[in-house]
């Protein structure tokens, strides 16, 4: 069921301790995900790419993907979804953090990808990580992520995969102005579901899926 956030809940913790609650369910409903979510990046990066997973979960379907060709850096909030991603793709490199508050050097990935992830977040924080996001990029570098299409106030819901669970969001054309600002060239949208494969019982769902470029030098 959802209901609107108490402003003093602690969005943090609530999504470490939910996933670190479902962390086996989710990732085996993951697991069943055949939306080709990486197509449209693919085909872009050399082998051998640095490429940063945003809230990499289990590593699959994502990370494992990314790892068969490409040099893979890993970041959830979830020890227990660090735990399945180190045995499901052992390749990739993991950090365990909140991926509004880790760091990296400038120009250091060929490629970030965030599926799934920013409407953990506050509205604010999405846009920090953003903004973050476009320094660790190398020029020429991609960004792939999931947005959402309609805005909506914080609220939390009780039946994600057994626990609870803390969502926010912009509507699309304030993500796509606040990308263009920064300076990326918006290269394609899609709209994918779930990401939860065929799962029977698995309510349906739209997710913009942006693909953004920062521009070569």
């Amino acid at each position: 069921m959802k209901e609107t956030a108490d402003t003093t809940v602690d969005h943090r913790r609530l999504v470490r301790e939910g996933y670190d609650r479902c962390a086996e369910a989710y990732a085996a409903a993951r697991r069943d995900d055949d939306s080709e979510q990486l197509s449209a990046l693919l085909h872009l990066l050399s082998d051998g790419s640095k490429v940063l997973d945003l809230g990499c979960g289990a590593g699959v379907p994502i990370a494992r993907a990314l790892a068969r060709r490409h040099r893979v850096t890993g970041v959830d909030v979830s020890e227990r979804m660090l735990g399945l991603a180190r045995a499901s793709v052992p390749d990739a490199r993991y950090v365990l953090g909140d991926i509004a508050e880790v760091g990296f050097a400038e120009c250091s990935f060929d490629a970030v990808v965030a599926i799934f992830v920013l409407f953990h977040l506050p509205v604010e924080e999405q846009i920090t990580v953003l903004q973050k996001v476009w320094s660790w990029l190398r020029p020429g570098g991609y960004l792939l992520a999931t947005l959402s299409e309609e805005e909506e106030d914080p609220y939390t819901e009780d039946d994600f995969f057994g626990t609870r669970m803390y969502w926010s969001s912009l509507a699309y054309e304030d993500y796509e102005r606040f990308l263009q600002g920064l300076g990326y060239d918006i290269l394609g949208k899609r709209i994918i579901g779930h990401g939860y494969g065929r799962a029977g019982g698995a309510r349906d769902e739209r997710h913009p899926m942006v693909l953004a470029q920062r521009p070569p030098e």
